[in-house]
């Protein structure tokens, strides 16, 4: 069942970056795809680098290897205030929009949401995976997906921090707001 929806998942992302370039902007100098109003994918003319959200007063916490993650050019663990409480992303850096959305979809889905594998042994991008797991309820120590959604924005893809899909796109649309402000 995982297999069909990821394949089905992937299709969708096609479909998405074939629209790459269309009007239906939400802010900034580029546009985005135009799709549903919930979209998360932004295409912006601007090449990212940690520097950039470095820049926006982020705070850098680790660097990756990348040489494991398909077109990655950077990644790295980086940490937010997000309302007065401290959030973590994973951003990973391409060399393009259309790089990030073909490459980057299958890693970022691999590494967030409710079904993000955080199992060494399976995952196919393990750099970075103890980053990618929180223990909740304590006492009794559930091991569950630090990363709630994703988002893809210019050349990066960004894992963000939540409990679930919601809270982790609030986080997501936090940073893809401030990036479009800047």
């Amino acid at each position: 069942m995982r297999t069909l929806l990821v394949a089905t998942a992937m299709f969708g992302v096609m479909v998405l970056a074939v629209g790459c370039g269309s009007s239906g902007s939400t802010g900034g100098d580029s546009d985005s795809i135009e799709v549903a109003s919930d979209t998360r994918i932004f295409d912006r003319a601007a090449g990212l680098s940690s520097d950039d959200l470095i820049a926006l007063g982020m705070k850098s916490g680790k660097e990756y290897d990348v040489s494991t993650l398909p077109g990655g050019v950077e990644a790295g663990l980086l940490f937010w205030r997000v309302n007065d409480v401290a959030v973590e992303y994973e951003a990973r850096f391409y060399e393009t929009h259309e790089d990030a959305v073909t490459l980057g979809t299958a890693p970022a889905e691999e590494g967030s949401g409710e079904d993000a594998i955080i199992d060494e042994d399976v995952a196919v991008y393990k750099e970075g995976i103890r980053d990618r797991r929180k223990v909740f309820k304590y006492p009794n120590s559930v091991l569950r997906p630090k990363y709630g959604a994703y988002g893809i924005y210019g050349n990066m893809v960004v894992l963000c921090e939540g409990k679930d899909d919601a809270e982790g796109w609030d986080r997501c649309s936090a940073l893809i707001e401030a990036l479009d402000s800047r």
